[in-house]
């Protein structure tokens, strides 16, 4: 019980003291590094017409995503549990505003959630392959809030000439300082609200094209300018 309750010690001190360092060391990676954007102009014509959008990508590819969000309301679902209120408190200085919640545990409710706050005007990000993968395979969840808020997907993604891929389910990419770093928007992927169950499955696997279609991009993109400077 002793190293059970200093065990909880550390985990809760290092939720309380990390996520101010944990921000400013995030902000300080992004100085450094040389990013391009490619296909921006998708969600800035979506902000442009007073729209709203589902801002889709990869967990493995979440560390940056706060910088390639194109608009001013951006909510997020993060789960009840210790990893989720360490990521809610390093995001919160960032700007985007947490929906606590989970899409396995307690989906409905965390689902109401995220709706009320595109009511109010939030642009929601979601990982389709999160919280626990399979990595980089869409789960029907991303699908489900399009359909219920009329909002469509816009897929993301990333790629980084040098990076540290951890070894955690995901994949994790954590791009090295001073690196190029190159994210990729694809197009809107429309959801109907009346979908069967066929059509949900079509969606899921049109939304996962697009985002291996993204990611595909965004390296293309770096390869390309690595040739044209060589």
């Amino acid at each position: 019980m002793a190293k059970l309750s200093l065990k909880r010690f550390w985990q809760n001190l290092v939720v309380a003291a990390a996520p101010l360092p944990a921000a400013v060391l995030l902000k300080a990676l992004r100085r450094t590094l040389k990013v391009r954007f490619v296909g921006r102009e998708v969600p800035q014509a979506i902000k442009a017409s007073g729209g709203q959008y589902v801002m889709a990508f990869w967990h493995g590819t979440l560390l940056l995503m706060v910088f390639a969000y194109v608009g001013g309301k951006l909510t997020f679902l993060v789960s009840w549990h210790r990893d989720g209120e360490l990521i809610t408190r390093i995001i919160k200085h960032f700007g985007p505003v947490p929906t606590r919640g989970s899409s396995t545990r307690g989906g409905i409710r965390a689902m109401h959630g995220l709706l009320k706050k595109v009511k109010e005007g939030y642009d929601v990000a979601f990982t389709p392959d999160g919280p626990r993968g399979p990595a980089r395979r869409a789960q029907e969840g991303v699908v489900q809030m399009a359909r219920l808020s009329g909002l469509p997907i816009v897929p993301v993604g990333m790629a980084a000439r040098r990076r540290k891929i951890m070894g955690s389910w995901d994949g994790f990419i954590v791009p090295m300082p001073f690196t190029r770093v190159v994210f990729a928007y694809g197009d809107p992927v429309p959801v109907p609200r009346d979908l069967d169950e066929e059509g949900v499955d079509r969606a899921r696997a049109a939304v996962e094209e697009a985002l291996q279609g993204a990611m595909k991009r965004a390296q293309e993109a770096l390869d390309e300018e690595a040739l044209w400077r060589a």
